[in-house]
């Protein structure tokens, strides 16, 4: 007997390193997960008559990719996207963190400072700069002015507290691979329960990070999905796994 199957699907991936080690962990909201088949398809022609057509053809698959969406910029989906290592900041002071000034010009701090602490001293530590005369704060650090008494070109001491936070270095990492598993429902089917394994997926790194944007980013990944030779058995598939309830 019929059963109508439409599908809308929504879930939660769940991604962690394959062969373990470490959690599979939650990687926030996803917009989209979508499986792809490349084909290397050879065809015999038809030579029997002169209208053409195909007389046999075959098809393997050459390769299955994954293309995950994710919208949540958090440290450890950014270092996943390029091939980069987080790390967290503790907040704590930090003293006498050497620049050089330059009028109108970004000093970068070493870290991200709140900006209500900054104390900025010439290289002596002698004279204190006043703030919005000699020079102005942002969220990455300080800005001399033409019109302030700081000496264009000399050192500059800063004082801080920097911000906890997180840090990724990209491309610092080489290619990894992923377990990952899609905790999900089907919406068109009163929200039962969709669970997709992919047993192991290389990820490449994503091919752009939008940072001043109209609309809320996205992190785009996509990669291969490569043979488990752990999964063994008859009628097991080393690659992916679709479970759905009735």
């Amino acid at each position: 007997m019929y059963q109508e199957r439409s599908f809308i699907g929504r879930g939660v991936p769940y991604i962690g390193p394959y062969g373990g080690g470490a959690k599979k962990r939650d990687v926030g909201n996803a917009s989209a997960l979508k499986i792809g088949f490349e084909e290397d398809k050879k065809t015999l022609p038809n030579y029997r008559s002169g209208g053409g057509g195909v007389a046999n053809s075959q098809s393997i698959v050459s390769a299955m990719t994954c293309s995950l969406t994710l919208t949540d910029f958090d440290e450890e989906n950014l270092a996943m996207a390029t091939f980069g290592a987080a790390s967290a900041v503790a907040a704590g002071a930090v003293t006498d963190e050497s620049h050089t000034a330059y009028h109108d010009g970004l000093i970068r701090l070493d870290n991200l400072p709140d900006t209500s602490t900054i104390v900025v001293t010439d290289g002596t530590g002698v004279t204190t700069y006043v703030l919005d005369t000699d020079y102005t704060v942002n969220a990455a650090g300080i800005m001399p002015l033409s019109t302030g008494a700081m000496v264009d070109g000399a050192a500059t001491l800063i004082d801080y507290t920097k911000l906890a936070g997180n840090v990724v270095q990209a491309l610092t990492q080489s290619s990894q691979e992923f377990s990952l598993t899609l905790v999900g429902l089907n919406d068109a089917q009163s929200g039962k329960p969709v669970v997709v394994d992919l047993h192991r997926v290389k990820f490449s790194p994503a091919g752009e990070l939008g940072f001043i944007t109209d609309e809320f980013g996205a992190i785009e990944v996509t990669g291969e999905v490569l043979a488990d030779s752990n999964i063994t058995g008859a009628g097991l598939s080393q690659f992916m796994k679709i479970e759905q309830a009735a």
